[in-house]
């Protein structure tokens, strides 16, 4: 079935004129949960930036069964597809892995199969700006502890260890396998570390409980929290650096018109190019922590 469908597309692709053209290119935009904040920004400047016809479908909307995904995909038979979280990435490789594929919004993509049309956004920041921020901003932090699966992250955290090392900087790695594993992790290494760098990881931020306990450790140990989510400044975090998600949707806009104008790409995964930068001033007095008074020019908000 689905070879006929490929074999159909194309010959529509043969006979109809100019149908591969830039000017008559079609873009499908799937997203892993349009419901999810930061896939709707993505997906709205996207949408805004771009210039060719574009189909959307939210994987989030109800429970797709792979059928009729597959069917979807070949009946709308796109020259591009851009992919919003990992779900939506799963998707378009499975059944349009021969189509141009642009991606954004997934975790340490590196973990993922990729082919030579597969292009992005990377989800995370150049883990060496974070962890020289870190320097500038606190002088005296040079032990920084990280919670972490070896599935999503441990790639990204061995890559993170060499790039602190040579900063002077120790990554102090915790794997774990479970959510229900974390605060034990912490509290065994907590001794040994002057922060706790919280990076994006589904298993270990999976459950809201497991996240509180995690702040309520620090906080006992007076620890500060270096994380990446604006929303765990209400929990304590002393600093945050989050991806801009508005910015990723315009830069994978443009990833795509180059891909459909033909022009060549020398980057294919490109790191975030926005970023924001809280500093919970409250925070880093109550814990004493010594801080480079300089580096708050650096901040977008300052929470005092």
């Amino acid at each position: 079935m689905r070879a006929f469908k490929a074999i159909y597309a194309l010959l529509l692709l043969l006979l109809i004129p100019g149908s591969v053209t830039a000017d008559h290119s079609k873009i499908m935009l799937i997203n892993s949960d349009a419901s999810v904040e930061k896939y709707a920004s993505a997906q709205m400047e996207f949408k805004s930036t771009i210039a060719y016809p574009i189909k959307d479908v939210n994987l989030g909307e109800k429970e797709w069964k792979l059928q009729e995904i597959e069917d979807l995909l070949f009946d709308e038979y796109p020259d591009l597809v851009y992919c919003i979280g990992t779900k939506a990435y799963a998707a378009a490789n499975r059944f349009l892995k021969e189509k141009d594929i642009v991606f954004s919004s997934i975790i340490n993509w590196q973990r993922l199969p990729v082919t030579e049309r597969t292009l992005g956004v990377s989800n995370e920041l150049p883990p060496e700006m974070e962890i020289m921020l870190f320097r500038y901003m606190f002088p005296g932090v040079r032990k920084i502890g990280v919670l972490y699966s070896e599935e999503y992250n441990g790639q990204w955290v061995n890559q993170a260890g060499a790039q602190a090392k040579e900063m002077g900087v120790e990554i102090i790695g915790c794997a774990v396998e479970e959510s229900g594993e974390a605060v034990s992790a912490l509290k065994k290494s907590l001794p040994d570390m002057d922060a706790l760098w919280l990076i994006s990881d589904p298993v270990i931020i999976s459950d809201k409980k497991v996240l509180i306990q995690l702040f309520t450790e620090c906080d006992a140990g007076k620890k500060p929290v270096f994380s990446y989510q604006e929303a765990f400044a209400k929990q304590g975090a002393a600093l945050i650096v989050s991806v801009d998600n508005a910015t990723i949707g315009r830069q994978a806009a443009k990833i795509a018109m180059d891909v459909l104008s033909g022009e060549k790409i020398t980057e294919k995964v490109q790191f975030p190019a926005g970023s924001q930068i809280i500093m919970n001033l409250n925070k880093v007095k109550e814990y004493g922590l010594e801080y480079n008074t300089d580096a708050l020019a650096s901040v977008n908000q300052l929470i005092e």
